[in-house]
């Protein structure tokens, strides 16, 4: 816990400070990785990675409304989380960091990578679509009431910023943009039902962006790395490492 709290920091954007964890490994060599977690997750359980990834600095954020963060009243549009992304970036002075990135965080971190192409050094998409989901408001409810590894959302975030999440999402096309990103690219997806990325869906990776790289976690579902760490390590180093 001490570690913890030695690393937490907090971003101003505009006005909504956003919490990070960040390692302080600034005079590391190998390049450096920020992690944004999915709907519902928060940096604290990504604490982990702040050493597992190497010799390297390591940056988790909690976007707003999650973890540590400001619950604000309004902006948790896909624009909203790109910008407390890039907030944290120079902020922290990343300088093209690898995202490494999770489930709706993916949408997130794809967002920043098109529009900020040449400031990110690699990507990895965490079981998830080239597409920002636009989420019917009338299913916040539904989201409250699920659990993400044992623990209901509804006490992983708070009711409000869960509802707007719902309430200010829009659909965001992102297949035909592919092409637009500069770095490499690795989708992770599991190998068990309840995960997003199926055959058909790893296709149509292949079919946007040629060059992607797929990597499957045969005994995960869609929470990659929970049942098994050192098998998403196994995925991830090996990308971490080509990314220079």
């Amino acid at each position: 816990m001490t570690e913890v709290a030695e690393s937490s920091r907090f971003v101003d954007n505009d006005g909504v400070r956003i919490h990070v964890l960040d390692n302080g490994r600034v005079d590391a060599s190998a390049p450096p990785v920020l992690v944004v977690p999915g709907m519902g997750e928060y940096a604290d359980e990504y604490t982990w990675l702040l050493d597992a990834l190497g010799e390297r600095r390591v940056v988790v954020v909690d976007v707003r409304g999650r973890g540590r963060s400001d619950v604000p009243e309004r902006g948790y549009r896909w624009e909203d989380h790109i910008s407390d992304v890039r907030a944290v970036i120079d902020e922290t002075r990343l300088d093209r960091p690898v995202l490494v990135a999770f489930s709706r965080g993916s949408s997130y971190a794809l967002g920043y990578a098109l529009e900020f192409p040449d400031d990110v050094r690699g990507l990895v998409i965490g079981d998830y679509f080239a597409r920002h989901v636009g989420l019917p408001a009338e299913f916040a409810e539904q989201q409250l009431r699920s659990k993400l590894r044992g623990v209901p959302v509804s006490e992983r975030m708070p009711e409000h910023a869960v509802r707007q999440v719902f309430a200010e999402s829009h659909e965001v096309p992102l297949w035909d943009r592919l092409t637009e990103l500069r770095c490499p690219v690795l989708v992770i997806r599991g190998g068990r039902k309840s995960a997003l990325v199926g055959e058909e869906l790893a296709a149509q990776w292949r079919g946007s962006l040629p060059s992607v790289e797929l990597a499957l976690i045969a005994d995960a579902g869609h929470d990659l790395w929970s049942r098994d760490v050192d098998a998403y390590l196994e995925v991830v180093l090996p990308f971490l490492a080509r990314c220079s």
